[in-house]
């Protein structure tokens, strides 16, 4: 006997979610460039992709403790206040999750804007653009995740 679909599903999103996150934060921290004058800049020199970092280990941490520290407490004491903390924690982290892919997106497309082309910078924004885009991909996870917590809500309450 297998697990339940809703179940099933929840479990595939947590796991998409996290990978997301954890190949968003490897391409932020794998991100680097060094320019003419000897500076190696990286996400530490833009603001919005420290945020974008930030947001990262919040979703990481709290998807892993979703996963697991949850699910056993859910398991150990059967109490309802656990689907609580599933549709809020999952509504709290999926805007986290998007104002760190807004900033992240927003931010490289005004300094690839301003950026002169021969700054040799390009390369750098791609991989913040690909870093930011998978960040949202794992908001739309969280999201349908929150969505589905709702569904919850009324046997609970």
């Amino acid at each position: 006997m297998g697990l339940p679909s809703s179940k099933l599903a929840t479990l595939l999103l947590r796991g998409l979610s996290l990978a997301f996150l954890a190949l968003s934060l490897t391409l932020l921290f794998i991100d680097k460039k060094k320019l003419k004058r000897g500076h190696v800049y990286n996400y530490k020199d833009v603001h919005s992709y420290s945020y974008m970092v930030g947001t990262i280990g919040i979703g990481i941490a709290y998807t892993i403790m979703q996963t697991i520290a949850f699910v056993v407490l859910r398991i150990i004491t059967d109490n309802d206040i656990w689907v609580l903390v599933d549709f809020y924690g999952d509504k709290v982290i999926s805007y986290l999750l998007a104002t760190g892919a807004a900033a992240g997106l927003g931010a490289t497309s005004d300094l690839d804007n301003i950026a002169s082309p021969d700054s040799g910078l390009g390369g750098f924004f791609g991989m913040g653009y690909a870093s930011a885009t998978i960040l949202f991909l794992a908001f739309v996870c969280t999201a349908i995740l929150s969505i589905m917590s709702s569904f919850a809500l009324p046997k609970a309450v």
